[in-house]
């Protein structure tokens, strides 16, 4: 029987023996955790040993064979002892938050000429002690080439700017997606999913456009990792570590590209200084892959020393392969004048075996399990086509108003008296409180407008939400289940609680309709956001497009308040530029004029006007007094000259009661307006007839222009625009199905008052309405309105 104390022994032994092989285990794992951020996304960086496959290598990492061919594109020629392999670090299966979070501690940082630790600290806003502290026998000036290792979680300023992680480029003509983004490194589909615009196949020249930077990207230049002969790449550049010895020149006869290609890709490059380390960036766009199939390793070659009488023929055939193979591996070396001693280069007939089939299978088509990497410019929705009624789906609605229901109910609660006890009793015929009452017409006009489309045939439920009366309430709304599955928001009404519904319908992809205020900070960050009552400052460009038209040898004075705002200046400068922009080109300079106003010399504004052109004059003032202080001047040295003017005004005008309708009309007066009413239209007379019969009021008001009507007259004044707005959205998801938004400016459904055209406010952002109508008042006291296109 063998002693207990001899087996303790031998178990002893044997955990000692086992160490080596758990500390190379370690090591092993060790290597494993070597990463690199590419695109945003991290990679294990794999050494491929020899007699390893495909099957192995992604069992060990715990991923797909198709995860590795989509991470490696040039891995479906095959594996090579020495190949490096990007495997994804994929959460819950090779990896956790931790253990990424870790890999993410530092940035590599490669030092460039002229960078300093005063840059450093700047760039990536960290103390200079915190970069020393990781970089031990770091001096003030900084060796180029060194790698440098940030910490990234330390920075200076909690403030951060929202877009630290782009850049943005300006769409110059003839420009294609595919060409920016191999100018900032990157590809189409990043393009495209930061710029939902381009997807309906449209660059504009002068747009711009968002180009994806992330905060560790130097992490893809030069990572931390084993010295290995294969370069390491992106889908622009091989990244070649200068090694001892190393030239630019022999670097660029290794991947035979031209020293100029070389200075040109780097361009911090000294040609005479060249330290170790130092990371040369290779475009692949002049690196031939036939070129680069053919660079072998030092097991793919011998090295034969020439001896007496031989030739470069009897050579080749020595080696059983062809003259022209050892002239390539001898790019410098004049084979027919070959000297006794001498070394040249001969490939291994493996190698060229090996080279013969990579040439082979870059003309075969790559296997369907690999996906298609998207290079085409803009996907280009397709606006024709789609079918509603082919299957009737269910259009599903959420409508969020503070409709707010308590404050009607305590408006018609009556306070009286009974003694000493105060009773409160209902009102006998109930009102809406005019908190309640904006809400409830709209809601109205949205009832009759989903009417409409059930009667052609359109399945819609509508689910109606009282948001009232905080942000607590529309917070409990979007936590129902049932709001994930909408097609469709319309609310909120207030900027108040705009933020969280923008981000409820990012995240969900959900269009929503934001419809009547016209403060928003979301149409920057939120694609599928559409605002109908946009901004004046919005609209500047239709105004100034419009007024520039105007000038056809006219002159076009602009007259701002005595103080004028930013918005004034804003308008004033957009309609100068504009202006200029297309006149100086053909040798001419445009008759402008701008000007402050003062009405203590109007003789000063009477010389300025022109005697032998129209006047086309402009007032940006939003200010009532001032508009109507202006208008007066204008009509009475009108009056008093053979001035002839044409009056620009917007639509806020329209409730002015100071100003005098005879004086407007007189100067000839051509309003521009989001909205207006045409009471001699079949379809405003159609829509109106309806609302009557249902609500038993009118939907508008009847007041004349330039007098405004107080809030207890009985009409509707908010009917008409939830009709429109419904209507309008509804009919583009029947028309269009579910990406309606690359199609919406080809609808015409017929607004009742609103002229809708739909514009992004950036490629990756929300739309507003800068749709108008011209409302020209005539000398000849006639109204006439025009939608403006």
């Amino acid at each position: 029987m063998i002693k207990k104390s001899f087996i303790y022994f031998l178990a002893f032994a044997f955990c000692f023996l086992a160490l080596p092989v758990l500390e190379a285990q370690v090591i092993q794992e060790k290597k494993m955790a070597d990463k690199v951020i590419v695109d945003g996304k991290t990679f294990y960086l794999y050494k491929v040993k020899k007699g390893e496959g495909f099957y192995g290598i992604a069992k060990r990492y715990g991923v797909s064979q198709k995860e590795i061919h989509e991470a490696n594109p040039n891995s479906i020629f095959g594996l090579n002892p020495g190949d490096i392999l990007y495997i994804p670090v994929i959460e819950g299966r090779n990896s956790n938050i931790l253990e990424i979070n870790e890999s993410d501690d530092f940035i590599y940082h490669t030092v460039q000429k002229g960078q300093t630790l005063y840059y450093l600290s700047k760039k990536y806003e960290i103390p200079i002690d915190s970069i020393k502290k990781y970089n031990a026998g770091l001096d003030k000036e900084l060796l180029v080439g060194a790698i440098l290792k940030i910490p990234a979680q330390q920075p200076v300023s909690a403030k951060e700017n929202k877009d630290f992680n782009f850049i943005y480029h300006q769409v110059n003509p003839k420009e294609t997606l595919y060409g920016i983004a191999k100018q900032y490194q990157t590809r189409v589909d990043s393009l495209l999913k930061y710029n939902k615009a381009l997807q309906s196949g449209i660059l504009a020249v002068g747009s711009k456009v968002r180009i994806p930077i992330h905060k560790k990207q130097d992490k893809v230049i030069m990572p931390q990792v084993p010295q290995v002969d294969i370069p390491l790449e992106d889908d622009e550049f091989f990244y070649h570590r200068i090694q001892r010895g190393e030239t630019i020149y022999s670097v660029s006869k290794k991947y035979r590209v031209s020293q100029n290609n070389l200075e040109n890709a780097n361009p911090d490059l000294d040609p005479a200084h060249l330290p170790l380390g130092f990371v040369v960036k290779i475009p692949k766009d002049v690196v031939k892959s036939k070129q680069l199939a053919q660079i072998p390793s030092s097991n793919d070659i011998i090295i034969h020393t020439v001896k007496r009488k031989e030739t470069i023929y009897s050579i080749a055939k020595k080696y059983g392969v062809e003259i022209a193979d050892i002239q390539e591996a001898n790019p410098d070396v004049i084979l027919t004048n070959i000297k006794r001693r001498s070394e040249i280069k001969v490939p291994t007939p493996e190698y060229l075996v090996r080279v013969k089939q990579q040439k082979q299978l870059l003309n075969i088509k790559i296997s369907d399990s690999i996906p298609e990497i998207i290079d085409r410019d803009t996907l280009g929705i397709p606006c024709k086509g789609y079918n509603y009624y082919a299957d009737r789906q269910v259009i599903s609605v959420a409508l969020l108003l503070p409709f707010d229901m308590e404050a009607t109910y305590k408006h018609n609660l009556i306070k009286s008296m009974e003694g000493e006890e105060e009773i409160l009793t209902e009102r006998s015929e109930p009102v809406l409180s005019p908190r309640s009452r904006t809400f409830v017409e709209f809601y109205q006009g949205v009832l009759i407008a989903v009417d409409s489309l059930k009667k052609q045939g359109v399945n819609i439920r509508l689910h109606t939400f009282d948001t009232a009366p905080d942000t607590n309430r529309v917070k409990q709304i979007l936590a129902l289940p049932q709001l994930k599955t909408v097609d469709l928001i319309i609310g909120p009404a207030y900027a108040s609680n705009l933020n969280l519904v923008s981000d409820f319908s990012l995240k969900n992809q959900i269009k929503m309709v934001y419809p009547l205020s016209n403060v928003n900070n979301c149409l920057n960050t939120n694609p599928y956001l559409f605002q109908v009552n946009a901004e004046d400052t919005l609209l500047y460009h239709r105004y100034s497009d419009f007024i520039v038209k105007q000038q056809m040898g006219n002159r076009i004075v602009v007259i701002k308040s005595a103080v004028p705002n930013d918005n004034e200046n804003k308008l004033a400068s957009e309609i100068k530029n504009k202006l200029y922009l297309k006149y100086l080109p053909l040798g001419r300079v445009p008759d402008f004029l701008e000007i402050s106003f003062s009405e203590h010399n109007v003789q000063g504004l009477e010389a300025l006007l022109s005697r032998d052109k129209l006047n086309v004059v402009v007032i940006p003032s939003p200010g009532e007094a001032d508009v109507s202080k202006i208008i007066t001047t204008l009509h009475g040295v009108s009056e008093s000259s053979d001035v002839r003017v044409k009056l620009i005004g917007f639509g806020n005008w329209l409730r002015f009661q100071t100003i005098n309708a005879e004086e407007v009309h007189d100067l000839d007066t051509h309003i521009l307006t989001p909205y207006v009413l045409d009471h001699n239209n079949t379809r405003v007379s159609r829509f109106s007839s309806k609302y009557r019969a249902w609500y038993h009021t009118e939907p508008f008001a009847v007041s004349p222009y330039f007098i405004r009507s107080g809030q207890n007259a009985r009409y509707s004044r908010y009917g008409i625009w939830g009709f429109d707005v419904a209507y309008f959205f509804l009919d583009a998801r029947v028309k269009y199905g579910k990406k309606f938004e690359y199609c919406i400016n080809n609808l015409n459904p017929g607004q009742v008052q609103f002229n809708f055209h739909f514009q992004r406010y950036a490629n990756w952002g929300g739309f507003y309405n800068d749709g108008l109508y011209v409302i020209r008042f005539s000398p000849s006291l006639e109204i006439s309105r025009m939608p403006l296109n």
